[in-house]
C-alpha cells in the first residue's frame, strides 16, 4: 500500500458524495440507468514536481464521464468511463490526456457493514507528481480483483481474495510492476454486523526496467494478519488489519526481511451529518524506479454538511517512507493539511474550492520540499 496523496482529495471526496446524492440519468429503464458527469477545474500548483526549488504553474483540467449502473437490485453493477485532460500555462510538457474505465460488482448492494461478494476490473492512465522520483509521471494501471465469502458455517466464514495488477510507469527511466496476490481469512461473526479473524496472503511481484538489458527484481511476500470489519459500535464502521510480512527479494539484488503491515479505513459518525474518517497503512511496495519502499501513512479527515447546500471537509496527514535497495538509502517524512468547501446549487450543478499544503523532509536535499495546491471546480451531472 502506497502512502495516500493529500493533494486534491477533498474535492474528489466532495464531488463523489454529491454525485451519489443527486444521480441524474441520461437514460433509464426499470433496471438500468445511464448518467453523465462533467467537471472543470482550475488552480495553481506551487511545486509542480515535488522537489527542492521546483517550479510552480497554473493549470486547468476537464473531465467528462459516463456511468452505467443497475437500479434497485441486490446485485450492484457499475461501469464508468472517463477522460481527464490537463493543461499547464507554462510547463506545457506536463500536459496530459488520461482515459480510464472501471467496472465493479458487489452483493448484496447498499449495506453499511460488508458485502459477501465483490469484484472490480479497471484500466486507467493517470499523470501526477510522483514524490519518489520528483517528476510528473504517467502510469497505466490494469487491475482485476475479487473478494468474497467462499464458505459459511454458522458464525464462521472463510473469505477468499485474488488480485492481478500491472502498473506500467511510462518512460525508459522507469519500471513495469506486475503483482499477483492470493489470500484467505477465517472470520468469526458473533452478531452478523461485525466479524474478526486471521488472514494469510501470498504475493508475487516483479519490477522490470523498461530499458532493455537491465535485470528485474522479484518479490515473494507472505503476510500474516489479524483482521476485523463491520460495525465496531453503532457509530463506528470500517475495517482494520495488523500483522507481519516476510519479503524475499531476488534478481538485481538479494534481500530478505520481516516487517510490520497494517491498514485501517474507519468512519465515525458521532452526530449526523458529521463524519470523521481515519485511513492508515503500512506495507512494502515497489516504486517507479524499481526500488523497495516501506511506507507508513495516516490521514484523518472531517466532513461536515452545513445545510442549505453547503459542505466542508478538512484533513491532516502524516507519514514516513524508507527507500531501500540492499540497504536503506533515503528516508522521507511527510506532513500535510487540506481544506475544501462545496456548494450545491441545484442538485446537478455544484462548485468547490480547496487548498492543500504538504511538506516533506528527506535525507536527500533534492526531495525536501514544500508545496501547496489551490483549486476551484465546477461540476454538472446530467
Amino acid at each position: 500500500m502506497r502512502r495516500p496523496r493529500i493533494v486534491g482529495r477533498g474535492l474528489v471526496v466532495l464531488a463523489g458524495a454529491l454525485a451519489l446524492k443527486a444521480r441524474a440519468a441520461l437514460w433509464e429503464d426499470p433496471l438500468w440507468a445511464l448518467s453523465g458527469h462533467a467537471s472543470a477545474t482550475a488552480g495553481y500548483d506551487s511545486n509542480l514536481f515535488a522537489i527542492n526549488g521546483g517550479p510552480g504553474d497554473a493549470f486547468a483540467s476537464f473531465r467528462p464521464s459516463l456511468d452505467l449502473f443497475r437500479k434497485d437490485s441486490l446485485l450492484s453493477f457499475d461501469a464508468e468511463a472517463w477522460v481527464d485532460w490537463t493543461a499547464f500555462l507554462s510547463q506545457t510538457g506536463s500536459d496530459a490526456t488520461d482515459p480510464g474505465f472501471r467496472m465493479t460488482l458487489s452483493y448484496p448492494a447498499n449495506v453499511e457493514t460488508w458485502t459477501t461478494q465483490a469484484a472490480e476490473v479497471h484500466w486507467t492512465r493517470t499523470t501526477a507528481v510522483n514524490v519518489d522520483v520528483g517528476q510528473r509521471v504517467s502510469v497505466e494501471d490494469a487491475l482485476a480483483k475479487y473478494e468474497g465469502d467462499i464458505l459459511e458455517t454458522g458464525k464462521t466464514t472463510v473469505v477468499g481474495r485474488l488480485l492481478l495488477d500491472r502498473d506500467e510507469f511510462l518512460g525508459a527511466a522507469f519500471d513495469t510492476i506486475d503483482t499477483a496476490s492470493l489470500g484467505t481469512t477465517v472470520n468469526y461473526s458473533p452478531n452478523g454486523v461485525f466479524r474478526s479473524g486471521v488472514g494469510y496472503d501470498l504475493t508475487l511481484g516483479r519490477s522490470q526496467p523498461n530499458s532493455p538489458g537491465l535485470a528485474a527484481l522479484d518479490q515473494t511476500e507472505q503476510a500474516f494478519t489479524i483482521r476485523a470489519e463491520g460495525e465496531f459500535t453503532p457509530k463506528i464502521t470500517g475495517k482494520v488489519s495488523v500483522g507481519a510480512a516476510y519479503s524475499d527479494y531476488t534478481g538485481s539484488f538479494s534481500n530478505s526481511e520481516w516487517d510490520m503491515v497494517a491498514g485501517a479505513d474507519v468512519a465515525w459518525k458521532p452526530v449526523d451529518p458529521l463524519v470523521i474518517d481515519l485511513q492508515a497503512g503500512r506495507a512494502p511496495s515497489f516504486n517507479a524506479d524499481g526500488d523497495i519502499d516501506v511506507s507508513t501513512s495516516v490521514i484523518l479527515a472531517v466532513t461536515q454538511d452545513l445545510g442549505r447546500g453547503f459542505g466542508i471537509r478538512a484533513e491532516v496527514q502524516g507519514g514516513r517512507t524508507t527507500h531501500e535497495r540492499r540497504v536503506t538509502y533515503r528516508t522521507d517524512d511527510i506532513e500535510g493539511a487540506g481544506i475544501s468547501a462545496n456548494y450545491d446549487f441545484t442538485g446537478k450543478l455544484t462548485a468547490s474550492v480547496g487548498c492543500d499544503w504538504t511538506h516533506q523532509d528527506s535525507d536527500m536535499s533534492r526531495y525536501t520540499y514544500r508545496r501547496y495546491v489551490a483549486t476551484g471546480q465546477v461540476a454538472y451531472k446530467f
